[in-house]
């Protein structure tokens, strides 16, 4: 009888320990890149999909249970993804630290065949603007004459200021071509980000997209600008836009 007893408390108060590990509680924590703590950071529980955002001291308090995902994602570093462990069921804190991302445009190769003919014909295409300068031999030969200012340098007249002696004139079609380019590559990052982000069951378990139709479905949410929301650090806004355009997308593919 005494066993019997004993055997059952056992079980009760397993019972108990289980079910307490599967109850939600506030998970608190702070996050570092480095030794520098990281505001602004959005952090989102990916069985739930409800998040917050860490303060100016890094702090966040999410609600979470055992097992649960939580995205931790910023423009400036590498999205992190962290599983709720029972060490952190018991202490209710966490430390989280971040990677910097490194943003740059791929490199263009170009590549020598050694045949100096054919890769003279198939050269890049040079987008350096040309200057508008023409001289002739004859230019060469010309007298200048005596420097009347002598060794000072000639008297400015008019309404412009001379360029400095080292100052160099901005290129501003390379400038415009870069900042094309960036654009361009943000464009072509964008599905790939967001599905790493939020993960594929996101779309598949919560939004009840196919998974081949994802990237069909990101493209029919961007004229609600979802990807200049995404890079404006307002990942909550885009993650409503897709639950809202879910609905009317699965309406027009049925």
């Amino acid at each position: 009888m005494k066993l019997k007893l004993t055997n059952l408390f056992f079980f009760t108060l397993v019972t108990i320990y289980c079910f307490a590990q599967n109850e939600p509680f506030k998970l608190q924590g702070k996050i570092y890149s480095g030794l520098n703590k990281v505001s602004d950071v959005h952090i989102i529980n990916l069985n739930t999909y409800v998040g917050t955002v860490s303060n100016d001291y890094g702090d966040f308090e999410i609600t979470a249970k055992l097992n649960d995902s939580i995205l931790f994602s910023s423009i400036e570093f590498e999205p992190k993804k962290i599983k709720v462990t029972e060490n952190m069921v018991k202490s209710k804190n966490i430390t989280v630290f971040l990677i910097t991302s490194v943003n740059k445009l791929k490199e263009v190769f170009v590549g020598l065949t050694g045949n100096l003919s054919f890769d003279l014909k198939n050269k890049p295409k040079d987008t350096i603007p040309k200057h508008t300068f023409s001289f002739t031999k004859a230019d060469l030969k010309k007298d200048l004459g005596p420097d009347i200012h002598g060794p000072k340098s000639a008297p400015f007249v008019g309404p412009f200021k001379p360029l400095p002696a080292l100052a160099t004139i901005p290129n501003f079609a390379y400038e415009k071509e870069q900042r094309l380019k960036r654009e361009i590559a943000k464009l072509k990052e964008f599905p790939i980000k967001i599905r790493r982000e939020l993960g594929i069951k996101f779309f598949t378990e919560k939004l009840n997209i196919p998974e081949e139709k994802i990237d069909n479905f990101i493209n029919y949410c961007e004229y609600r600008d979802v990807i200049k929301k995404y890079y404006e650090k307002k990942l909550f806004e885009v993650i409503e836009i897709f639950k809202e355009e879910s609905i009317s997308y699965k309406q027009i593919k049925e």
